[in-house]
């Protein structure tokens, strides 16, 4: 009977197996399930870190130092163009220098140091760089008021990690000269494969739940032209029987503050089931945002009226089982009919929209009519 024979796994084989799993799972799930800049950024990013990973295990099996400086490059590489990812998703200036030098310096200086006394030396300063995009990649992520705190933490805190260490490993190059070159280089090549293990999970994971929690908020796209078709319809009829409601959560910001992501989920998931409960079956709800609905409803003044209080009610009431006691909900909300802004569903929308800021202006849970002034910006 011929003896089993134990399979050895070692952290660099680890490594290889993972990054492929996450590449992939990025480009399938994020970038070509969502193809914008951000995403493509994002999977282009993924694609040189799985290079890099397959470049670490050959040199780490031929123990070449120039194909182990390839991988070092490719592998740290894939920070800033996360980070330039993040910026590109949430709408700001997306600064391409820094990132086009790192792309091209780190590999040309580590490759061409490979071998060499100085390798060391440059190596302790691309980490260092790489830190300093790291730093900015948690900054980004945390900054102002995130769509998904929950979301975004496990990068932002991998991030930090990855700052922290490169500081601490730069600090301790400088008290440990009587260590060997060698001795330091394999603590580094050991941190650094735990590293692109840990920070390309927490990368794969935020990236992708951040790409598909928002698209999924931003509602159906669809129902837009559902509402111009009906509109269009009850213009040839000359049915003036239509309204837009624009519904929206008073105070979403300090709802946010005052709970956990959970809780804000529930309170916002809450709000949106209390506006389709007070409606009737024939209204068409569109859910813009986590705390806007966009109402298209048929009826007489009164019967909209009836609506509109049947909202602020629902939504006012205390919920006894709410993760965080004692927070009562309230809405704004813009009324705009045919019979003022006519059919057109974006002239309503946007007188809508006018007249739910006056509602909110005025102290929310309540609604404003658009009048003729809420056309003007259309």
């Amino acid at each position: 009977m011929t003896p089993l024979v134990p399979v050895n796994v070692d952290v660099t084989t680890s490594m290889v197996a993972v990054v492929t799993v996450l590449t992939a799972i990025v480009i399938g799930l994020a970038t070509l399930a969502r193809p914008t800049r951000a995403t493509i950024v994002w999977g282009v990013a993924f694609g040189i870190g799985m290079l890099g990973a397959y470049l670490w295990l050959a040199g780490h099996h031929t123990g070449l130092p120039v194909l182990r400086a390839a991988s070092s490059a490719l592998t740290v590489v894939f920070i800033p163009l996360v980070w330039i990812g993040v910026r590109i998703h949430f709408g700001r200036s997306a600064p391409w220098l820094p990132v086009i030098v790192a792309l091209i310096g780190v590999p040309v200086a580590l490759v061409s140091t490979a071998g060499t006394a100085w390798y060391l030396l440059v190596f302790h300063l691309v980490f260092l760089s790489m830190g300093v995009f790291a730093g900015l990649l948690a900054w980004e992520l945390l900054r102002g008021q995130p769509p998904a705190r929950d979301v975004v933490m496990p990068l932002a805190l991998a991030a930090c990690g990855f700052a922290v260490v490169s500081v601490v490993s730069g600090a301790s190059a400088l008290v440990s000269g009587s260590v060997s070159t060698e001795a330091q280089l394999s603590a580094l090549r050991g941190m650094n494969a735990v590293g692109a293990i840990v920070v390309s999970t927490c990368a794969a994971f935020t990236l992708v739940l951040l790409v598909r929690v928002e698209s999924a908020a931003r509602g159906d796209v669809g129902a837009a032209d559902r509402a111009r078709a009906r509109l269009r319809k009850a213009e040839a009829q000359n049915d003036g029987a239509w309204s837009v409601l624009d519904v929206r959560l008073d105070d979403p910001a300090d709802l946010r503050e005052a709970s956990s992501s959970g809780a804000f989920r529930r309170i916002v998931d809450r709000f949106h089931a209390d506006v389709q409960e007070a409606l009737p079956t024939t209204a068409d709800a569109e859910r813009v945002s986590d705390d806007r609905v966009v109402v298209l409803i048929r009826g007489s003044d009164e019967a909209v009226r009836f609506h509109l209080r049947a909202i602020l009610s629902r939504i006012s009431v205390i919920d006894p089982d709410a993760p965080v006691s004692g927070i009562r909900s309230s809405a704004s909300i813009g009324w705009a009919t045919s019979s003022v802004a006519g059919y057109d569903y974006d002239a309503l929308l946007a007188a809508a929209a006018a007249a739910a800021d006056r509602a909110r202006a005025a102290g929310g849970d309540q609604w404003k009519r658009a009048v003729s002034a809420d056309l003007s910006p259309v």
